[in-house]
């Protein structure tokens, strides 16, 4: 290949030597500009195509709930501590409207999403810091970060929410856009929106909101901790001056209405009934056990999805096969008397027979059945477990009920209760440890049982399991023998779970993971067996003794509690479906609680319902095997 002569290279370069210099330069400047304009608008670009990727409905269909979903990801229910009362725009004060906009945003109703003085204001701002100090948030912008969890603090994190923040201002009207801003916020105490924060913090609803109570409320989200008026009164005045005077200098307020509002005390609602919120057992049950592993009054755990073991077509089943078993205790009609429990008499004369043991029983004059309303105080109460134990599920929660009613608040599996004959097993496998074992134990007799053991053998046998278990003296050994001491109703399941697992201890859970609105896994459970409680050749021996009732591999315990606290089934198949059913009352010193034909009516009822429930949960699980 020839090469090019020097006259054709001085040819080329001719024209840039009879420039000038200030022209040269002008020339170099306009081509870094050049190159500057088109790598801005490069990256402009790839944030207008990123912010194309957010489907701006949940805008307007995502709520800031933490749903609980079952094992097949069906939606289940909320969560029960939420807080969360949904306003529209016709109910928002204009006091109320005219706060949030001097504090926030001043220029709502005039921008389109994002102002550019600001936000120009922000990049000098932490450029020359070299570090994120100052934001520009607009409400849009805001609303944006809070829909689509844009929660880092990074440049980058700004420019693409307001990119969005636009394409939100493009779809949306203004009064949609603040509408859901105040729905969404958070505002402390698990109060998530303005409805849920007026009712927690004045009593009432958010149209009937002073101005005083508007600007308090609109101080408080610049930091819920910090200004919240029920932790700190003087916090909360200060954040409340400070809207004041923001709203008197935008010419929101007159003079005479910031000196009347300053005048105005700040007075809390004393007590606060929000129990009107979606309650579900399931929620209830979730609820509890997920303090133990995150955060939920975190404004970043708004909106999750926790994901269960629930079942929820079991859980139905649950809840109406307790209240039939119920009814048929409270009334003396054969009407009542459930037909789920007929296969339970192998005969017609059985049949009428059992019928007639639940019409013809007499009830105890002061016994409260159940009328037209929800009142469930002093009802008798019924509470239902259903725990897997299968291979590789074990531990796992079904359906769970614990009461007659979510409504009351209580959760009675965390209630306690005195095992008596129902403990009996767990004497008998610490007496199985001791030489000559098997003459020691008379499935009839605790007390000789336990005195041939000793105290110190049953002490350390239910401390292996329940540490922090509160036991009877040694002094009143026989106590503990015939099961006399309080336990949590949820711990002795637990333990008879291990018991017909052969020993092996497994915690109960329902939540599998939770994730985060922006499907990031927050938390997962990492399902880990405890360490044998029980050796195997005891549990095997003691579940095939009384009190225990073995049927066609089915493994039954129903005993009554002493001290008039109802009676404990269960229903059980080795290394399957356990079925635990409690039934009585909340105050055990009522005068029918100690009605000896009640007692006999529940014994009856609890055991047929836990193999009701045992039935239909093993075939329900057979059906999901199939539909795998």
């Amino acid at each position: 290949m020839s090469q090019q002569s020097p006259t054709s290279e001085n040819r080329r370069s001719h024209w840039w030597r009879v420039l000038l210099p200030g022209q040269k330069k002008i020339l170099f400047l306009a081509g870094v500009v050049l190159v500057f304009l088109v790598l801005v608008l490069g990256v402009l670009i790839s944030y207008d195509v990123r912010a194309e990727g957010y489907d701006l409905d949940k805008v307007v269909s995502s709520e800031p709930l933490t749903a609980v979903y079952g094992y097949e990801d069906e939606y289940l229910s909320t969560l029960v501590n939420v807080r969360y009362e949904p306003v529209e725009w016709q109910h928002l004060p204009q006091n109320l409207i005219n706060a949030f906009v001097a504090r926030e945003d001043e220029d709502f109703f005039k921008h389109r999403g994002i102002v550019y003085s600001a936000i120009l204001r922000s990049v000098l701002r932490n450029l020359s810091t070299m570090r994120y100090q100052q934001g520009a948030s607009t409400i849009t912008m805001q609303l944006t970060r809070n829909v689509f969890e844009l929660q880092n603090k990074t440049m980058d994190r700004k420019i693409l929410e307001a990119f969005i923040a636009r394409r939100v201002e493009d779809r949306y009207d203004k009064k949609t856009i603040l509408t859901r801003y105040l729905n969404r916020i958070f505002f402390g105490h698990s109060c998530y929106g303005i409805g849920a924060a007026a009712r927690y913090y004045f009593g009432k609803h958010v149209s009937r909101l002073n101005l005083s109570e508007c600007a308090v409320l609109a101080g408080l989200v610049r930091g819920p901790s910090i200004f919240n008026p029920r932790t700190s009164m003087a916090s909360a005045e200060t954040v409340k001056r400070e809207t004041l005077e923001r709203m008197l200098s935008l010419q929101f307020i007159t003079q005479d209405e910031y000196d009347a509002a300053m005048a105005t005390p700040i007075e809390l609602a004393e007590h606060v009934d929000m129990e009107n919120r979606v309650q579900t057992y399931m929620s209830q049950w979730v609820s509890r056990e997920m303090t133990d592993v995150a955060d939920l009054s975190d404004e970043k755990n708004v909106g999750m999805a926790i994901v269960t073991t629930f079942d929820l077509p079991l859980q139905q089943y649950v809840e109406e096969a307790a209240e039939r078993a119920l009814m048929a205790v409270e009334h003396r009609s054969a009407h009542y008397y459930p037909t789920a429990w007929h296969e339970e008499s192998e005969t017609p004369e059985a049949l009428a027979s059992a019928i007639k043991f639940f019409t013809d029983t007499k009830r105890p004059a002061d016994f409260k059945t159940r009328g037209d309303s929800n009142d469930f105080k002093d009802l008798l109460q019924c509470c239902v477990l259903v725990v897997d134990g299968r291979k590789n599920h074990a531990g796992e929660v079904l359906a769970a009920i614990s009461g007659r009613g979510v409504s009351d608040g209580i959760d009675r599996w965390q209630g306690t209760m005195q095992p008596g004959r129902n403990a009996a097993p767990f004497l008998f496998c610490a007496t199985c440890s001791r030489k000559s074992a098997p003459s020691y134990i008379q499935t009839q007799d605790v007390i000789t049982t336990g005195d041939k053991t000793g105290y110190e053998a049953v002490a350390e046998l239910y401390h292996s399991m329940l540490p922090e278990l509160e036991l009877p003296e040694p002094e009143q050994a026989h106590d503990l023998y015939e099961g006399k001491f309080s336990i949590r109703r949820l711990d002795f399941a637990r333990i008879l779970f291990a018991l017909q697992n052969s020993g092996r201890g497994y915690d109960f859970y329902s939540v599998l993971s939770a994730w985060s609105r922006g499907r990031q896994q927050l938390y997962s459970n990492v399902r880990n067996r405890q360490e044998d409680y029980i050796k195997r050749e005891y549990a095997d021996t003691v579940c095939e003794i009384s009190p225990f009732v073995v049927k066609n591999k089915l493994v039954l315990l129903s005993e009554k509690l002493p001290g008039n606290g109802g009676v404990w089934s269960m229903a059980c198949n080795r290394l399957g479906v356990a079925v635990y059913v409690w039934m009585g009352f909340d105050d055990p010193t009522r005068p029918c609680a100690s009605s000896s034909s009640l007692n006999a009516l529940m014994s009856r009822a609890s055991i047929y319902l836990a193999k009701e429930i045992h039935r239909t949960a093993r075939q329900r699980l057979k059906d999901r095997s199939v539909k795998k």
